[in-house]
């Protein structure tokens, strides 16, 4: 990692928030603006939040929110199999990038009425976020299925500032795999290496970049939004896999 350029995922791994993922799918399912957990049934909550690491592009979010809502009360405790939830999300007819907007477009709903609500269901994730106050660096560079202008809000809100230029956003459905083609294109380096808590994030990206030669290092952070066998998983591909405390002195010492 030493010589490479990091490039860092945002939600999980830097951003706690998917207790404002949940509400915000809820919401987009619902059509309300409700703007607290406890508004929620809590039986579906809960199985949201335990089932979060399989959503990938955030449109499936409201996808999986809709099915803890169906089987909440029958199965609070079910932990979803990654077959389970593939069948689940090939059920839907509406595109994944057109859901992907209409949750952004309820993100923004929720923010623009009710602020403090919405930024308050967030939390930086630390040791990490106060090293990277600390250590500002001009290249910290963003790879995320967040949309920009939420990236923007809550990381000046938190006290964080990155560049605008170097966050690589979700809207409009754009894939990690884009972002990333874009990144390499603009900063030509001979190495990267990419942080991220979604084992299929990463081997999307190992797939389709490190076909003929290993450009991209991929490193698995076992503290974000992770299944019972991610970090063994990541392992097993060959990725880094690292503790929030290993990888806070990585940085430090950077």
């Amino acid at each position: 990692m030493t010589n490479s350029m990091l490039i860092f995922d945002y939600d999980g791994v830097l951003l706690d928030s998917v207790r404002e993922i949940a509400v915000t799918a809820y919401n987009m399912l619902k059509g309300t603006i409700v703007t607290r957990l406890d508004q929620l049934p809590q039986n579906a909550l809960e199985l949201f939040l335990r089932n979060r690491f399989h959503v990938q592009p955030i449109g499936d979010a409201p996808v999986l929110m809709n099915y803890c809502l169906e089987i909440g009360e029958v199965e609070p405790d079910k932990l979803i199999s990654p077959d389970e939830y593939d069948e689940i999300i090939k059920k839907v007819d509406e595109p994944v990038a057109a859901r992907t907007t209409r949750f952004f477009e309820t993100r923004n709903l929720f923010k623009t009425k009710k602020l403090k609500a919405w930024t308050a269901l967030n939390a930086p994730v630390q040791p990490l976020w106060q090293i990277m106050i600390e250590k500002p660096t001009e290249n910290l560079v963003l790879l995320t299925n967040k949309n920009r202008e939420a990236t923007i809000s809550l990381s000046k809100h938190f006290g964080l500032i990155i560049s605008d230029d170097n966050i690589y956003s979700g809207d409009h459905g754009t894939t990690k795999i884009d972002n990333m083609t874009r990144i390499m294109q603009r900063f030509k380096k001979p190495a990267y290496a990419f942080i991220d808590d979604s084992v299929k994030n990463l081997r999307e990206i190992d797939e389709h970049f490190n076909r003929k030669e290993k450009t991209i290092s991929l490193i698995f952070a076992t503290w974000g939004y992770t299944g019972p066998d991610d970090a063994r998983i990541a392992q097993d591909f060959g990725y880094q896999v690292v503790t929030i405390d290993e990888f806070a002195e990585e940085l430090k010492a950077m």
